[in-house]
């Protein structure tokens, strides 16, 4: 059995670490998330410089804390839109995950992710400062994300039992093998991205949140890629042992709505 507690993720990411959203718009989706049979919600310290995470912490203090599966992530965080900083020194990782638990209002989270680690950066040092949080009850669970090859490298050290990667149609062969022979290694998967690897095409804005969108596409200049329709793309990794849990994010009541239905049978509403 999966430790991940369901099969659909709900992640606060995106705008949801802008004021292009309202915090209540963030807890209220959470709520309704969860009213659907969601448990597992992610965040990072990148998401609009820690914003995202204050957010799913004002919506977990409304829900019981044992019924939640909540990951963070460190190695990567953010003071803006544009700018990262980016450092996995055993220092930096252990600030940024006691900056990330201040800000959820939580004394540990059930799975932390290194946040797309190079294997120069998973070192003795850094593993060892992981291995003594985890006994101290900073996390339960350590994972990595990543989209390539390098996530074998995390993989061998044997100190990962998350894994989180794409797992829209368009993944190759090797990245397929690789999320099953994890799976059967006991590894659980966290797919992200299942709706494809191109953006949809360019819609005028029709509420203030999907200016964020519009702004991150025209800002880095993607054009139409290959899309698939979301409630299909969550449930077909799911289908295809690829993942044992898919998370999605949408600023969107209605959205979330028909995701939940197509994962979890029910789309109940906040």
């Amino acid at each position: 059995m999966s430790i991940l507690p369901s099969r659909l993720g709900f992640g606060i990411s995106g705008a949801h670490g802008t004021p292009l959203m309202a915090p209540g718009g963030t807890v209220g989706l959470v709520g309704q998330a969860f009213a659907a049979g969601v448990r597992v919600f992610d965040t990072a310290p990148a998401y609009g410089a820690g914003e995202a995470e204050k957010r799913l912490g004002r919506a977990l203090a409304g829900l019981p804390r044992s019924d939640v599966f909540v990951t963070t992530k460190a190695g990567v965080s953010s003071s803006g839109l544009a700018r990262r900083i980016r450092d996995f020194s055993p220092e930096g990782v252990e600030r940024s995950i006691r900056a990330s638990l201040s800000r959820l209002g939580l004394e540990g989270v059930d799975g932390l992710i290194l946040h797309g680690p190079a294997p120069s950066e998973l070192t003795p040092a850094l593993l060892a400062r992981l291995s003594d949080m985890r006994a101290a009850g900073a996390f339960r669970h350590l994972g990595v994300a990543g989209r390539g090859a390098e996530l074998d490298a995390a993989l061998e050290t044997g100190a990962f039992t998350i894994l989180m990667a794409p797992v829209h149609p368009f993944v190759g062969d090797a990245a397929r093998s690789r999320l099953r022979a994890a799976r059967g290694a006991g590894i659980a998967v966290m797919g992200i991205e299942a709706a494809g690897d191109g953006p949809p095409p360019l819609r005028l804005p029709r509420k203030a949140s999907d200016f964020y969108t519009l702004a991150r596409r025209l800002r880095s200049g993607d054009a139409d890629g290959p899309r698939v329709a979301m409630p299909g793309a969550l449930a077909d990794p799911l289908r295809d042992g690829l993942a044992d849990c898919v998370v999605m994010s949408t600023t969107r009541p209605e959205h979330l709505a028909a995701n939940a239905d197509a994962i979890t049978g029910t789309g109940a509403s906040a």
